[in-house]
């Protein structure tokens, strides 16, 4: 449905003190009826380093009128804005899944509710937020975390462990229960529950029995049961099960919220290492991997995100596992299009179909390490980094044309360094995580040792609101320095000088991978992404083994808690690092909306 907008732009600039005005009048429509209740801004754009001015924001009226006006004082010409935060396209789009006929009506029951525009939840009139601090509850759901500690030498088996957050606990920073993967060399990747809430609310009234543990190095996929704080493997997956469907090195997990839909597994490579982006689909019932119904993959595989309402998944390229395996070589480094995949493909779910794909500069967007949509179901925004590239990338819908584009909104500069691997660093982005309110974008730096936090309540101008140092190159390498030639440019993304240590112990290797309460005030840290890698970059992490740290956000400041550690060093059968991590009752990493 096409959205029309009536408006008239009136300019007024005066010459005293360079004042400037502007005013902007319309009305809004969606076809031939009034588009009431849309949140507009009217924004001043500026060019040099000062960030835009908002001059004024509102809502249309029952008829869709608008006015909106506003003023600075600018040494130029003001250059205005108009946004208008609105979906004309309100069309349900059905779901269908290739599934046994048993299972087929479960799900399109499921969907029924939502199968009639007027019998849905109302649509965003913006960028709109969850109010996730109305629940009491919220502030307690993560007194216990499992997290996924592969061994560091791979001598010894890999495990799952239960670990007690609680500062209250005579238990604090300690292992409460585990289980140890049967075979050597498994190398967990992304872990996940096997069910999904479809709300927040229903968050913490979900059941959480089952969590799904894929393997990069192995090609194995397990199915552990957890219950009563104990775990017990009730399946697992052979790779030869992966080979004979010509895939290899699962990594991802995600689930739909609906009866009887399976398990998303995603998967890097065919049987013999070479990239290949495809998917294994398990049922949550048998743990048995279904047939799709249509062979469709991608040259490359990594991570992806799911947007069940708009029957959406997003997937990301990294390189061929046989590559990456082995770590960074300088080759790599050099030829990154030929080494590293730099697009993201847009599919729909259900009959599966690749949609679009979207090329991304080769280097700003090589090797796209994580994608994520917003939590907001009715927004068709998503955000993607790249670990190479060290870029940051707004995905979005043109909801006339159904057209996906992906934009650079935030790029790391390499640091020009002395003394290290090379004379260039780049940031190495490897991680990153949206808050459940969907205001802030945490990402983290492996190399450059610093987590960024960007505001992102306008996802097409997203800004630095704050970040800090744990750990990186120069707490591990005090001999590596920066070059002064850094003094002179823009020191938004440079290193904080400031740096603080939890219980007095540093912090191995850098950031790697991170999880935020859902209350937003609590995030943790691991400092392991993937031990090929390092052991390229910290060798201490595979002697000493990893360290999970927590940072508290309090009134927008980021501060490490001095008093959270989980050291992995000395542990029996060691030593471990320390992976990936679920809360309990669910996380903002966890659950696909519906």
């Amino acid at each position: 449905m096409r959205s029309i907008l009536i408006l008239c732009l009136v300019l007024a600039v005066g010459e005293a003190m360079r004042d400037q005005s502007i005013a902007v009048k319309g009305r809004l429509m969606c076809g031939d009826k009034a588009a009431a209740n849309v949140r507009i801004k009217l924004w001043e754009e500026d060019s040099g380093p000062d960030p835009d001015d908002l001059l004024e924001a509102g809502y249309t009226d029952s008829d869709g009128s608008f006015q909106l006006s506003g003023g600075e004082a600018e040494l130029t010409p003001i250059d205005p804005i108009f946004k208008v935060y609105h979906d004309c396209d309100d069309n349900f789009i059905s779901h269908e899944y290739s599934k046994p006929n048993a299972q087929q009506a479960e799900i399109l029951q499921d969907f029924s509710k939502f199968s009639k525009p007027e019998e849905r939840p109302p649509m965003a009139v913006e960028h709109q937020m969850y109010d996730y601090r109305q629940a009491e509850e919220e502030l307690h759901d993560e007194l216990f975390a499992i997290v996924c500690c592969p061994h560091s030498i791979g001598f010894d088996r890999d495990k799952i462990a239960l670990v007690d957050l609680d500062p209250s606990s005579e238990t604090f920073c300690t292992t409460i229960s585990e289980i140890i993967l049967p075979s050597n060399g498994d190398e967990p990747g992304r872990i996940n529950w096997a069910k999904s809430a479809d709300s927040l609310t229903e968050m913490n009234k979900l059941v959480r029995k089952h969590i799904i543990v894929p393997c990069m190095n192995s090609g194995k996929i397990y199915v552990i049961a957890f219950e009563k704080q104990q775990f017990k493997i009730e399946k697992e997956i052979q790779s030869d099960e992966l080979t004979r469907k010509n895939v290899s090195c699962p990594y991802a997990v995600r689930s739909l919220p609906l009866k009887g839909a399976p398990v998303h597994v995603s998967t890097l490579g065919d049987r013999y290492g070479n990239g290949k982006g495809d998917f294994v689909l398990i049922d949550r019932k048998t743990w048995e991997i279904r047939k799709k119904s249509e062979p469709a993959f991608s040259p490359f595989g990594g991570d992806f995100t799911l947007q069940p309402r708009h029957n959406i998944l997003i997937s990301s390229e990294w390189g061929h596992p046989r590559l990456f395996r082995d770590g960074f070589s300088p080759s790599e480094l050099e030829n990154v299009s030929e080494s590293f995949g730099s697009r993201l493909h847009v599919w729909q779910i259900s009959p599966p179909k690749l949609l679009q794909s979207l090329h991304l500069d080769s280097f700003d967007g090589s090797l796209v390490i994580a994608v994520k949509f917003l939590h907001n179901a009715d927004c068709n925004h998503a955000f993607a980094i790249s670990a190479v590239g060290s870029s940051i990338f707004h995905v979005h819908m043109n909801t006339l044309t159904k057209h996906w584009t992906a934009d650079r909104v935030a790029h790391i500069p390499c640091l020009k360094v002395e003394h290290w691997q090379s004379d260039e660093m780049p940031a190495l982005l490897t991680d990153m995580i949206i808050s459940m309110d969907d205001r802030w974008l945490y990402v983290c730096g492996f190399l450059h040792g610093v987590i960024w936090r960007f505001d992102i309540q306008d996802p097409f101008r997203v800004t630095l609101n704050g970040k800090i140092n744990i750990g990186g190159v120069f707490d591990s390498f005090p001999e590596v320095r920066i070059k002064s030639s850094n003094a002179m440019e823009d020191r938004w993304w440079l290193p904080p000088e400031t740096r603080s240590f939890a219980r007095g112990t540093k912090f191995r290797g850098g950031p790697a991978l991170m999880q935020l309460s859902k209350d937003g005030c609590r995030l943790y840290v691991c400092n392991s992404f993937y031990k090929a890698w390092d052991a390229q970059f910290y060798p201490e992490l595979i002697s000493d083994g990893g360290q999970m740290v927590r940072v508290d956000i309090i009134e927008n400041e980021m501060k490490l808690n001095d008093r959270f550690l989980l050291d992995m060093k000395g542990q029996p059968n060691g030593p471990f690092v320390i992976r990936d991590m679920k809360f309990l009752d669910g996380d903002c990493t966890s659950d696909s909306f519906l």
